[in-house]
């Protein structure tokens, strides 16, 4: 007789970008890596992995909006089924040209991934005229929702939707907050 046990998600508590890198290395379809609460500075973070439609793998704050991504970082989302939640990014700037990318690099994307309650304050480089998006959604099938994006100050959009080909990429941008 062949059984069949639910495989268990695992939470990965993580302090520091080390024990963040080590928890994203392991982590499985149905995992959620949560940052303990408090600053995290110059941080950018690479959130890759693959998920699925019924388990994704889940980066969320310890407490929502208690996270606080500060400096020099940024957000990179790649692979499939990802969600990222509760994160706030303050006092600071992204080094590249987006604060959230749902791209790794041109040839790794996220699909069906989602950011939700998630905030963006006035996470504006020191130089008005930068350019950057605080949102680029590539891929397909993502969502943005429930966040907040307020206080973006220098050159660029807030939101930016990149094709790379003239073909529906059915994103959802639904129920969030753009203010001055």
């Amino acid at each position: 007789v062949v059984g069949c046990s639910p495989v268990a998600a695992t939470e990965l508590r993580v302090s520091d970008q080390a024990a963040y890198a080590r928890a994203m290395k392991q982590a499985q379809p149905g995992d959620v890596i949560a940052p303990a609460d408090g600053e995290w500075r110059d941080f950018q973070i690479l959130f890759e992995g693959q998920g699925t439609a019924a388990r994704p793998i889940t980066l969320t704050a310890q407490t929502k909006g208690k996270v606080l991504i500060t400096g020099q970082s940024n957000l990179r989302l790649a692979g499939e089924y990802l969600v990222v939640s509760g994160l706030v990014f303050r006092d600071g700037h992204t080094p590249s040209d987006a604060v959230i990318a749902f791209r790794r690099d041109s040839k790794r994307v996220a699909n069906h991934s989602r950011v939700t309650a998630v905030v963006i304050d006035a996470f504006n480089p020191p130089e008005r005229r930068r350019q950057d998006q605080w949102v680029a959604m590539y891929g397909q099938a993502n969502r943005v929702d429930h966040s907040h994006f307020a206080g973006k100050t220098n050159a660029g959009v807030t939101r930016a939707v990149i094709r790379d080909a003239p073909v529906a990429d059915r994103h959802r941008i639904d129920h969030n907050y753009f203010g001055f």
